[in-house]
């Protein structure tokens, strides 16, 4: 309406930009504290401290200049209506003291009038002060923040850059690494320079662990035991020495 300030949706943005930087802030807080070594984290920084503190500065500063304003409109408003009601009263004609009266009243409805223009000027004066300030916050603020961001990345950046041959050479020499699924060269290779097969070569020796035995499957296994086995073979948890009658009590193909 007409008593905003023509800059008021501005601050609005200035404002609500502000909010979401703060809001972004602490979400990649809240990701350093609980997700990435510590030596990392601290290189990422905030130089002009909580980044909301502009978005709260602005909030509170514009609610409390419009609510100024909107008391001394209500107190203006109840100054006009009495005074208009005196005006207009019945017996007005018969009161001793009524041109007193009404010159007080009137003087009360002035002095709210110069108070309501006061807070409104004030309101007004505060809204462009915080719209030729966004300049100031954009750098401050906003390209600061993407300042940071970009060295805390590059900094996650040469830390992963580093530590990345030695991830995987842990990952290469993982003894859990499956058996099915992997280069048959690699896997003979990792197994203590074995020429064959982990898989292949339990097999084997359950078989020669079992003589007796008429086959590792003389009963087609069902698909559950079967998947069990199977993935008992990628764990590596069968060990040369075990034979089929030792699988068959712990329940691995009946």
């Amino acid at each position: 309406n007409d008593d905003v300030p023509d800059c008021y949706n501005r601050v609005r943005y200035i404002r609500d930009a502000c909010k979401v930087l703060s809001d972004l802030w602490k979400t990649d807080k809240d990701f350093l504290n609980k997700s990435i070594d510590n030596d990392v984290a601290r290189s990422y920084r905030l130089p002009y401290g909580t980044s909301g503190a502009s978005s709260s500065t602005i909030r509170r500063t514009m609610t409390e200049f419009r609510d100024n304003y909107e008391k001394a409109q209500q107190k203006l408003e109840a100054a006009d209506a009495n005074w208009k009601k005196f005006q207009t009263q019945s017996d007005r004609l018969t009161l001793p003291n009524f041109d007193e009266r009404l010159r007080e009243l009137e003087d009360i409805r002035c002095e709210c009038e110069q108070a309501r223009t006061l807070s409104h000027d004030i309101y007004a004066a505060e809204t462009y002060k915080v719209a030729s300030e966004e300049h100031s916050i954009t750098i401050k603020l906003f390209y600061q923040y993407l300042y940071e961001e970009n060295t805390f990345y590059n900094h996650v950046s040469k830390y992963l850059s580093s530590r990345m041959p030695e991830i995987e050479q842990r990952l290469e020499n993982d003894e859990l690494i499956p058996s099915f699924g992997y280069d048959l060269a690699k896997h003979c290779l990792k197994r203590n320079d074995t020429l064959i097969a982990y898989p292949i070569e339990i097999c084997i020796r359950l078989l020669e662990n079992s003589l007796n035995e008429q086959g590792l499957f003389r009963i087609a296994p069902s698909q559950g035991k079967q998947k069990k086995l199977v993935a008992e073979l990628n764990l590596h948890a069968i060990d040369r020495g075990r034979t089929l009658y030792d699988l068959l009590k712990e329940n691995f193909l009946i």
